[in-house]
């Protein structure tokens, strides 16, 4: 194969699964891949183990970060920084139906509801029947959410200033791009097995071929 048609081949896989296709990062991720692998693959109980502790420090991280945030909203005296991750999820995914935000929450039905009808009623979001089905509503961030997003954004900045102190910035964006097809596959499949059987998401996720 010539080396330029490998490259078009490389950047179209890059495109899939990158949401910031610029060629700086396609470098990254090109590079990334030509690592060399381990001459023999770990036991499956290490890979566990090192999957479980990406993890540990992955999610002490996030419970830093939720910490340091919780107590910036409760400062400046805004509503609670749970209004914050759905009015941000639901402008990131425009004017959508409740349960698609919930999903893409990871929440309950439940949970989310309380907070989307919170926000409603806040008139931070807005309703409305759905044209092409008139059994659903559709929601989305008015110039109000907006608003106490801009607040919401001022703080969370700084929370992430505080978070990632002392890091490199070359770091953050290695780790952003070597975790983002995990975090983009684990989205979609998280979302579409939320209530199967726990037997069911393991056969899955194991047998997925990708």
């Amino acid at each position: 194969m010539k080396p330029v048609v490998q490259l078009v081949e490389e950047w179209a896989a890059f495109e899939e699964v990158s949401e910031q296709p610029t060629v700086e990062a396609f470098c990254r991720y090109y590079l990334q891949k030509q690592r060399p692998k381990p001459k023999q693959a770990g036991k499956k109980g290490e890979r566990i183990m090192n999957g479980a502790y990406l993890l540990k420090t992955l999610g002490r991280i996030l419970s830093a970060y939720s910490l340091y945030f919780r107590s910036a909203v409760n400062y400046i005296g805004i509503p609670p920084a749970e209004s914050f991750y759905y009015l941000n999820g639901l402008l990131h995914l425009g004017e959508v139906r409740k349960s698609d935000l919930i999903n893409y929450m990871f929440a309950e039905t439940t949970t989310g509801m309380e907070v989307i009808n919170r926000l409603i009623r806040e008139e931070k979001i807005d309703e409305r029947t759905s044209p092409d089905d008139k059994r659903a509503k559709l929601i989305k961030v008015n110039q109000k959410g907006l608003a106490a997003l801009d607040e919401y954004y001022k703080i969370s900045g700084k929370v992430v200033e505080m978070t990632f102190k002392g890091i490199d910035d070359e770091i953050l964006i290695d780790c952003y791009e070597m975790l983002k097809y995990c975090e983009q596959r684990n989205s979609s499949l998280a979302i579409e097995l939320k209530n199967k059987p726990f037997d069911q998401m393991y056969e899955h996720i194991m047998t997925d071929k990708v």
